[in-house]
């Protein structure tokens, strides 16, 4: 793999004095007190929420005549966090609180052999448990034709994902969605778990619960960025102060998988959420038992915490194992000329093709479709909108659904010919121009202004993620005084170079073994990256974590 430059670096004009006030107006944040210092008060009402108020009365409705209420996820990480908080609110809090016991089961279909969200057969298997209320967390916006066919059970429909093109005016059954309404909720970008916490924030307002408003929040934050949603506005608080209750260690569950991942709660910040401990949440799902990873998130039992923490640890294990696989399968069947990319397998395991089409997405920055027999899994760039895309071949799809960056879908028998066909050249068309990746340097800095000082003042801007992401640093000009290659396969090298200062800075470069030979000592090269602190032995020193490299024109 190589480092060099194959972007396109936007680089501030001149060098940056005020660190906080470039990022701040690069990134056109207009409420700067209010970005760095997100406050708990900054939750809109569930008021604002569509069919909230609707949902926490029927949900009540249930409770008082005793009717069993079952709770429909889904089996991504959102879909476990969402059913995990619903289900502990009411079957621990609310119950508790009544001095009643509330009659409510979690149920999440397989993956494999059910598909996402409602289908017949997971509410056929829902109408044989005797169900008089379904609530849906994280799925069923969609479903409308499917819900209107089972007029024997009572539905709340909770979900975040783009609604369809169609007036929900007259439905019979009660919908909740941030994106309807004629006073829309102020963020339309946020999490299924971050839907029902306002639930539950109705409910206990309507029972007179004291509820403290942080109460769920760790996963209301796990659900927000392992969803991928912006950590902008109210995300920013949902994950601000769901790291602050992760880090009390009061989720037995939680407490346990993040001490199996390697990690201190202490340290656990928005990239552990993204990359170490969603992927385990997620493994559960994608190929093991999705409802073993919400017993494993509303346990009160220790034993039985570490035992499923181990067993999604290596659930992950085989996960990362069965991705590569398909991933190098799959890349055979890649045409570049293409400006959308769309490879098919038989018989790929359906719960990586997801991660598969992500993987490939970011090699070739391009929309990607990933298909094994007849699901499918879409990823795509900013400004090609994928679920808008798909409904416009929907006479070929037998249901889909997603946001604008990733969506999922089942193929109509016999349709996938003329779908891949289609679509392929409806991209072709609509991108007509070579896609080119565009990375906006937030900071154009000397290389001595690399240190401790500058990593807390860029701490001040986090939680860090999509839509918020680590700012990008542009250094010029610095001279490679010492080179050292790292890794037993030597994939990694550190170099000391010397800037416009008068201190030496260490480089890291990660993944870069067909660079080792294009760098060398007095080689003259200008880097984008991100400072760390790394710690060795007690000790801590300042590096500068590169992302791409150029020759300097000097060169």
């Amino acid at each position: 793999m190589s480092l060099q430059k194959r972007t396109n670096w936007i680089i501030p004009k001149k060098k940056s004095t005020d660190v906080l006030e470039s990022i701040t107006l690069n990134r056109d944040i207009k409420d700067v007190d209010k970005y760095i210092s997100p406050s708990l008060e900054d939750i809109p009402s569930f008021k604002k929420l569509f069919g909230c108020t609707k949902a926490a009365k029927r949900i009540i409705k249930a409770i008082e005549k005793e009717q069993k209420i079952l709770i429909h996820g889904d089996f991504d990480a959102d879909g476990i966090c969402a059913t995990s908080l619903l289900w502990e609110f009411l079957y621990r809090d609310v119950s508790k609180f009544l001095k009643k016991k509330i009659d409510v089961i979690p149920y999440i279909p397989s993956r494999i052999d059910q598909g996402y969200g409602l289908t017949e057969s997971s509410l056929e298997d829902i109408r044989g448990l005797g169900c008089k209320l379904l609530i849906t967390v994280d799925c069923g916006v969609r479903d409308r034709k499917l819900i209107e066919k089972y007029k024997d059970i009572d539905f709340v429909i909770t979900d975040h994902h783009q609604p369809p093109k169609e007036s929900f005016e007259d439905i019979k059954y009660i919908l909740v969605h941030q994106m309807l309404g004629d006073s829309k909720f102020p963020y339309q970008e946020i999490s299924g778990s971050a839907v029902i916490y306002l639930v539950i924030q109705a409910i206990a307002n309507i029972l007179q619960m004291d509820r403290k408003v942080e109460k769920g929040l760790d996963l209301v934050a796990l659900s927000t960025v392992t969803d991928i949603m912006p950590l902008l506005g109210v995300n920013r608080v949902f994950v601000k102060y769901g790291l602050e209750e992760i880090r009390k260690r009061n989720r037995l569950g939680l407490n346990a998988l993040i001490l199996r991942s390697g990690i201190l709660p202490k340290d656990v910040d928005s990239y552990h959420l993204g990359y170490i401990i969603g992927p385990r949440i997620n493994a559960a799902g994608r190929i093991g038992n999705p409802l073993n990873a919400v017993r494993l998130l509303v346990s009160h039992d220790e034993k039985q915490c570490k035992e499923i923490s181990e067993e999604l640890n290596t659930l992950n294990f085989d996960r990362q194992k069965l991705t590569m696989d398909v991933l190098e399968e799959a890349k055979e069947d890649v045409n570049i000329k293409d400006k959308l990319i769309f490879v098919n397998g038989r018989d790929w395991h359906e719960g990586i093709i997801g991660l598969v089409a992500g993987k490939l997405q970011e090699e070739y920055y391009k929309p990607t479709i990933v298909v094994s027999n007849v699901k499918g899994s879409a990823r795509s760039i900013q400004g090609f909108n994928i679920t808008k895309t798909l409904e416009k071949f929907s006479k070929y799809l037998e249901r889909y659904g997603g946001h604008e960056l990733a969506a999922g879908f089942t193929i109509k028998e016999g349709k996938l010919d003329e779908f891949k066909k289609d679509i392929i050249k409806y991209a072709n068309e609509k991108l007509e121009k070579d896609i080119q990746r565009d990375i906006k340097i937030d900071l154009f800095l000397e290389s001595d202004q690399i240190g401790v000082d500058l990593i807390k003042e860029l701490g001040d801007l986090e939680p860090y993620g999509f839509g918020n992401p680590k700012p990008i640093i542009y250094l010029d000009n610095l001279v490679v005084v010492k080179k050292k290659v790292m890794g037993q396969d030597g994939k990694h090298m550190k170099l000391t170079v010397k800037g416009g200062g008068i201190d030496l800075l260490e480089l890291v470069m990660f993944n870069c073994n067909d660079d080792v030979e294009k760098i060398n000592e007095d080689t003259s090269i200008d880097v984008i990256g991100y400072p760390d602190i790394n710690v060795w032995n007690g000790r801590e020193n300042i590096q500068f974590i590169v992302r791409e490299w150029r020759l300097n024109s000097a060169n």
